[in-house]
């Protein structure tokens, strides 16, 4: 994404693509796994799971500072050289915009219509537990929400399109993308009537929407990354080791621990460290090594836009459809994967399993019709706050007797 005449950064595209991993596995995560809270006895590993994959949010603020380094640098420089076009400017921000913007929407509708129709319950009616998903899905699928969010209004006057969470950033974007050249160029260039229709129209879209400004002084922290890389150039020559970013480095990874053990649970937190971060990996023209990872790293920031676009309606659809979508259906279970679990790595942790065992002993003593035994189990049912089993019988008849919250996946 470098501009023309501008060097090449392929640190900048591994840091991008880390945070587009970050966002991905955040919400693998919470969506696949059970809360940290219900997960007992799950070792060391499993414990440094859950640390290093709650990242999600935090890599969104890196997303803003690189947006506003990318976006808001060029503006400055075809201000400086005096091209600057609003035509020009919105049509390629735009563009690249709606180029993916149109087909992930397609793909949201897509994977949470056979969602709901072929697994339904839980998680798309938002009733899961997890903090990711407590919408209910179906009710986010109609032409209104899909026009809203194609004009990026998505979190300020609708919801977010179907399960498609993250959209949420987007908006956020979109609204940086004019309100930073509104301002600038009224500040940079002969101010005519245009200039300063535009500054009041992003004053006005300002005060309307209050909840995108600390995203945007974000975002800012970005743009003077560019305004000090043209006053202080990166060195063209460089011997020994990066220490300036080694050590501006080891402080953003300080200041991620902190927000994780909640000592200091906000975004600037981590926006000031990263930013420090950023402008010595630029000062000290820090490249990649050997040639293979940078294009490694190149190829993954290519199609991080994409990724992060498109991924959240895919995880939740296979979360749905392979996590005990039968039990859940029928009996109010609610399962997700525990990590490390003993005897096998793909353990369910079943969530509110008591009276399944009751519910099948009930259905057993009715058939052999033996009134007494029935009545004994329907009391147990009653007692654990288990449901009559109804037309999905069949599939209890076919569970062996097991303990509550034991059901695993995959073993033999």
């Amino acid at each position: 994404m470098a501009s023309p005449g501008k060097p090449h950064c392929d640190t900048l595209d591994l840091i991008r693509a880390l945070a587009a991993g970050a966002v991905c596995v955040s919400h693998l995560r919470n969506l696949m796994f059970v809360d940290y809270r219900s997960s007992v006895s799950i070792g060391l590993a499993g414990k440094a799971f859950y640390f290093v994959s709650n990242y999600g949010h935090t890599a969104v603020i890196v997303f803003f500072l690189l947006s506003g380094y990318f976006v808001g640098g060029s503006v400055l420089r075809q201000l400086d050289a005096g091209t600057w076009s609003w035509q020009r400017y919105l049509t390629e921000r735009l563009s690249r915009l709606w180029i993916v913007l149109v087909p992930a929407l397609l793909l949201t509708l897509f994977w949470d219509r056979l969602g709901l129709e072929l697994a339904g319950g839980p998680f798309y009616l938002g009733t899961e537990g997890t903090f990711d998903q407590q919408i209910n899905v179906a009710s986010h699928l109609g032409a209104a929400t899909l026009a809203c969010n194609l004009v990026f209004l998505q979190k300020l006057s609708c919801g977010t399109y179907g399960s498609n969470g993250p959209l949420w950033s987007l908006a956020n974007e979109f609204w940086y993308y004019l309100w930073f050249p509104a301002c600038a160029v009224l500040v940079r260039r002969r101010r005519g009537l245009g200039a300063f229709a535009m500054a009041a129209f992003a004053l006005g879209t300002m005060i309307a929407f209050p909840s995108l400004l600390s995203g945007f002084g974000l975002w800012l922290l970005g743009v003077v990354l560019a305004v000090l890389e043209k006053r202080v150039p990166a060195h063209s020559a460089r011997s020994g080791l990066p220490w300036l970013t080694l050590a501006s480095g080891a402080a953003f990874l300080a200041a991620l621990v902190c927000t994780r053990f909640f000592l200091l649970d906000n975004d600037w937190i981590v926006g000031v460290p990263c930013f420090v971060f950023l402008r010595y990996v630029l000062r000290e023209n820090v490249r990649l090594r050997p040639a293979g990872l940078s294009r490694v790293a190149i190829l993954f920031s290519g199609f991080s836009y994409s990724l992060y676009l498109t991924h959240f309606s895919f995880i939740l659809f296979v979360a749905a459809v392979c996590s005990c979508s039968g039990f859940r259906a029928a009996y109010s279970v609610r399962c997700r994967w525990r990590p490390g679990a003993r005897g096998h790595a793909g353990r369910l942790l079943c969530v509110r399993f008591r009276g399944l065992s009751a519910v099948r002993a009930e259905h057993a003593a009715r058939t052999a019709g033996d009134p007494a035994a029935a009545v004994r189990a329907y009391r147990r049912r009653r007692t654990s706050g288990a449901r009559r089993p109804g037309r999905h019988h069949e599939l209890i008849r076919a569970i062996p007797m097991a303990s509550p919250c034991t059901a695993e996946w995959g073993n033999p």
